[in-house]
């Protein structure tokens, strides 16, 4: 891949990963409750969450003037020079970003959460929220589950809620090693899901079902969220790619494996998959473009 092509990949990733970044939050899960006017201390992190917002709108704002110098650009010089200050920029910015959305969260799960008005300080309660249990998900999965768990009952027309209950609150669910809560819950969520989002969520509890050894229940979970999906799909319809992971689950699972007989291995000598049976392998599937 040149580095032309890594330019327009990151360029398209800007915003996904303007989200990522570790944060320090309390153990418990948040309480949010509508209340009245805001406290000294919710002032303080309103604050917070607009210098913030600056900062990434400002950082945004000059990718977004680099990457139409990078298109108007009509030599390979010119790219290049645009990739050194597109590089130079992220160098600069993304610490800055990371630091003030620290500052945010940390402030924001220390004040008395319960008493934030949730109609007036949505979007920075959103924020608030999906910053801080993302942070949990590896370290601590049971209070990140806590954490989706307020936000769906806080603000369950929030526009990143179909992302909680369809994404993240299952895999958190499943990190937390306790797979009939997780799967109890996630039956729930499914339950309740819109059209679109049911396929997706009928995948994880057959995935579920299938971590737990009920192999048959999972072949019929999944045969379940395929007949969901229509033949004819729009372009952009999310079901694709479900349909696309789907397949394979129902055509392998419970049967034996397919041979896997590759002649270069790193580190090792090479073995076909055959020649190992009744050892647990963990197979790294990976590729590059």
């Amino acid at each position: 891949m040149n580095r032309a092509t890594v330019f327009a990949l990151a360029l398209t990733m800007t915003a996904g990963l303007n989200w990522a970044a570790p944060v320090v939050v309390a153990e418990d899960a948040p309480k949010v409750k509508e209340a009245g006017a805001n406290t000294p201390a919710q002032e303080e992190v309103i604050k917070l969450y607009k210098e913030y917002q600056e900062i990434q709108t400002a950082a945004n704002k000059a990718r977004g003037e680099l990457s139409k110098a990078y298109k108007d650009a009509k030599t390979e010089d010119e790219k290049a020079e645009i990739v050194k200050k597109y590089d130079e920029l992220n160098a600069l910015e993304n610490p800055k970003i990371e630091k003030a959305r620290e500052a945010f969260v940390a402030g924001f799960m220390k004040t008395e959460l319960d008493g934030w008005d949730v109609t007036k300080n949505a979007e920075l309660v959103e924020s608030g929220l999906l910053s801080a249990a993302s942070a949990k998900e590896e370290t601590d999965p049971k209070a990140a589950v806590a954490l989706y768990e307020k936000f769906l009952e806080k603000l369950p027309k929030a526009r990143s809620a179909g992302f909680v209950s369809g994404r993240a609150l299952p895999n958190a669910l499943i990190a937390t090693g306790d797979f009939a809560a997780a799967g109890t819950r996630v039956a729930a969520l499914a339950k309740d899901a819109e059209e679109q989002a049911k396929p997706s969520l009928l995948i994880t509890l057959g995935d579920i079902k299938a971590i737990t050894g009920d192999i048959e229940g999972a072949q019929k979970t999944y045969a379940e969220a395929l007949a969901l999906i229509p033949e004819k799909l729009e372009k952009n319809d999310a079901r694709g790619s479900v349909k696309r992971y789907l397949e394979p689950r129902i055509s392998l699972l419970g049967k034996p494996a397919p041979e896997i007989d590759s002649k270069n291995w790193v580190g090792s000598e090479a073995k076909s998959l055959s020649s190992l049976k009744g050892t647990v392998l963990l197979i790294d599937v990976w590729a590059t473009w």
